[in-house]
C-alpha cells in the first residue's frame, strides 16, 4: 500500500474517535518519515522540552485493551467508540510493523503518541491528550 493510500486509510479509521480520559479528545495523524523506533522517545522528549524520564512508554496491548472496552453497554456512543478502536487497532497490526503508545506524563495534560513503524522506520504517530487530575 502506498504511504498517500496508507495514510488516506488511517485518516478515514481515525475520524470520530475520541479519547475518553476526564475530557474527550481526538488523533491527528502526523507523518514523521524515518525515525528508528529507539529514537522515539527522545524525539517526543524533545519536541516537549521534557527530561526524558517524564516521557514513558506502554504496553500497547494494554492501551487498546483499556480503550476498546466499553464500560457502559447502554451507551451507544462509547459502545461505537470502542469498536471503532478495535478496527483501527486491527488496521494498524495489519499495515505496521510495530505499534508503540508513549505518554508524556508532565502535569495534568499528558500528551499520548500510538507511533506505528513500516519496515523501512517510516513511522506515523496518533497524537491525543488525556487529562488526569
Amino acid at each position: 500500500m502506498s504511504q498517500n493510500t496508507l495514510l488516506e486509510n488511517l485518516t478515514t479509521r481515525t475520524t470520530g474517535i475520541l479519547y475518553y480520559s476526564e475530557s474527550e479528545n481526538p488523533l491527528t495523524i502526523e507523518s514523521w518519515g524515518h525515525v528508528p523506533a529507539a529514537e522515539i522517545t527522545g524525539k517526543i522528549a524533545t519536541r516537549h522540552q521534557v527530561a526524558p524520564n517524564v516521557v514513558k512508554t506502554i504496553s500497547s496491548a494494554d492501551f487498546f485493551n483499556e480503550v476498546e472496552r466499553a464500560p457502559d453497554p447502554n451507551d451507544a456512543p462509547i459502545v461505537e467508540n470502542a469498536q471503532r478502536f478495535k478496527a483501527l487497532h486491527q488496521f494498524l497490526k495489519e499495515h505496521f510493523t510495530g505499534i508503540q503508545v508513549v505518554r508524556v506524563e508532565d502535569g495534568t495534560s499528558i500528551p499520548v503518541y500510538i507511533v506505528c513503524h513500516q519496515l523501512d522506520d517510516t513511522c506515523v504517530a496518533l497524537v491525543t491528550t488525556a487529562i488526569e487530575s
